[in-house]
């Protein structure tokens, strides 16, 4: 795995120390986009630290930055959400509303497997199944 160079493991005060002589040598054109590289922080983050250093900085840049963070963020939270729906169809091919699982087909056509009763049961029976272990385990410990 790649390391992450020092000035990109900087805390906040070590980075505020370290940029007022990077801040007085930067030549380029975008100050924000270059700190924001160069120290591995987050453009709003870099927004606000050079604030801090008496950079002017447009509001406008500002307000399409967090618009873009924002447009960032809800597209991963969308692609998330799409993730857990693609998971949940492909669990919905091997049930359906009377099957929980569908083990196959006969030649007819008819599906077979476990019904959502079937699996209920199984479930409950496996919960009292551990909670006896529990107790029996408890039982050793403290009353052997």
């Amino acid at each position: 795995m790649k390391k992450k160079s020092k000035k990109k493991r900087y805390t906040r005060k070590y980075r505020l120390a370290s940029s007022a002589d990077w801040v007085r040598n930067f030549e380029g054109e975008n100050i924000i986009k270059a700190y924001s590289r160069w120290y591995g922080v987050p453009l709003l983050c870099a927004i606000k630290e050079l604030r801090s250093k008496g950079i002017e900085i447009e509001e406008a840049y500002e307000r399409e930055v967090k618009e873009k963070a924002e447009a960032k963020r809800i597209a991963r939270q969308l692609d998330k959400e799409r993730k857990e729906k693609s998971k949940i169809e492909k669990y919905d091919e091997f049930s359906d509303e009377r099957f929980a699982f569908i083990a196959g087909y006969t030649s007819g056509g008819a599906a077979y497997g476990v019904t959502h009763e079937e699996m209920q049961a199984a479930d409950m029976e496996e919960e009292e199944m551990k909670a006896e272990k529990i107790e029996e385990d408890f039982e050793d410990f403290f009353l052997a």
